[in-house]
């Protein structure tokens, strides 16, 4: 696939099937992220890659617990019988954080988490940018994410659910050409 189609293609993807992306696709999408743009190419970004359950269950637990009202009903609503999962049941969960000391590390990230989501689609695999981890959240589950490897003076910037597709995404909405200034 050319990367002008993947980049107009790419979904977020929020129904996963639970079986685990082959390795060889696994690390395609690590080394896509780590060849964006940094600032000042310090790549001063860590990604966790995250599969096991019993983690992602607490996780979930945890999170479920700590965010707005409106956010869970609309993640309860997209899963259906499958129960709340702020990773959309993913088999794969990628953490991406950094030092916030640098001025730019959650632009650093961003670019990061879009490398991943373009290279996931190319090689097949479905992804969504998740954020409840960020932000106020990441102190809150400070404990969670240092077990799982997140350096303790990061800050979490973005995460990346990934795995096969359960069902077709949703269609793109339209794109307003009034956002485009020449």
């Amino acid at each position: 696939m050319d990367a002008i189609e993947c980049i107009m293609t790419r979904r977020s993807v929020r129904s996963f099937k639970p079986d685990m992306p082959e390795k060889e696709k696994l690390n395609t999408v690590i080394e896509a992220a780590r060849y964006a743009p940094s600032g000042m190419s310090r790549q001063t970004w860590h990604f966790v890659v995250i599969t096991n359950k019993d983690w992602l269950a607490r996780m979930n637990e945890r999170v479920y617990g700590i965010v707005n009202p409106a956010s869970k009903d609309a993640n309860l609503e997209r899963n259906g019988a499958k129960g709340y999962s702020c990773n959309y049941h993913s088999p794969v969960f990628i953490v991406v954080s950094a030092d916030p000391a640098y001025g730019t590390s959650g632009d650093d990230c961003a670019c990061a988490l879009e490398n991943m989501f373009l290279a996931a689609h190319a090689v097949g695999l479905g992804s969504c940018w998740i954020n409840q981890l960020g932000k106020e959240n990441c102190e809150k589950l400070r404990d969670l994410l240092t077990e799982a490897g997140v350096p303790e003076k990061d800050m979490v910037y973005g995460c990346c659910a990934l795995g096969y597709p359960d069902a077709a995404p949703s269609p793109r909405k339209e794109r307003s050409d009034s956002v485009i200034y020449y």
